[in-house]
């Protein structure tokens, strides 16, 4: 049977990747420094009871969990289980930033009645389009710091840039002649969203 401050090593380590954290977000977040975290979860030392509870807290499990062996499966589904009872209001408060946007969208789009935008008095319709990827930047921005859900906040922020190059191209559908190959603006996202890809598996993997 393994020692007690391995199993808590591996333990805080398959606890902290369900998150989709780094070491080094993980100690900003829980205020101890990332030398510390890695010398914990490579089973060097064992931290002291007070930080063993400040853990618990961190990530919602008990410490009988902590000192227990346990698969990373078993890991992650408590961190789901966690975060699921953690915040049920999660919905709302991201339905209520969709709202947010929709109204400041709307606001800018009845003041293009009164105040004139360029040369033109017309209405300003393209302002629902660039809405929805500064929606999705939004959101994605919130879960980031405030769930810390690596894969919805990849797919927020692809969701961010595909709508964000689409936003480009409708935009430029208002000129009287749009150039036809303002859509090769497209393949931009491509290595864009390889980069995304790479970005959360290196941060899985720390």
């Amino acid at each position: 049977m393994e020692n007690l401050a391995t199993i808590v090593g591996k333990n805080l380590a398959n606890l902290r990747k369900a998150k989709g954290l780094t070491q080094n977000e993980l100690a900003a977040l829980i205020h101890y420094s990332d030398k510390s975290i890695s010398k914990w979860e490579l089973g060097y030392a064992l931290p002291s009871v007070d930080i063993l509870m400040d853990f618990c807290s961190f990530y919602g499990v008990s410490l009988d969990y902590l000192v227990s062996e346990k698969s990373e499966e078993e890991t992650k589904e408590a961190i789901k289980s966690k975060e699921e009872k953690a915040d049920p209001n999660r919905p709302i408060i991201m339905g209520m930033t969709v709202m947010v946007a929709i109204i400041v969208a709307m606001c800018v789009f009845f003041s293009s009645y009164f105040i004139p935008i360029g040369s033109t008095s017309d209405p300003c319709w393209s302002v629902f389009i660039w809405m929805v990827p500064c929606t999705f930047f939004l959101l994605a921005v919130e879960d980031h710091f405030f769930y810390h859900d690596g894969l919805w906040v990849l797919i927020l922020f692809s969701a961010f840039m595909w709508t964000l190059l689409i936003s480009f191209v409708c935009q430029f559908q208002f000129f009287k002649d749009p150039p036809e190959s303002i859509w090769y603006i497209m393949f931009v996202g491509l290595p864009l969203q390889v980069i995304f890809i790479l970005a959360k598996n290196i941060k899985r993997r720390s």
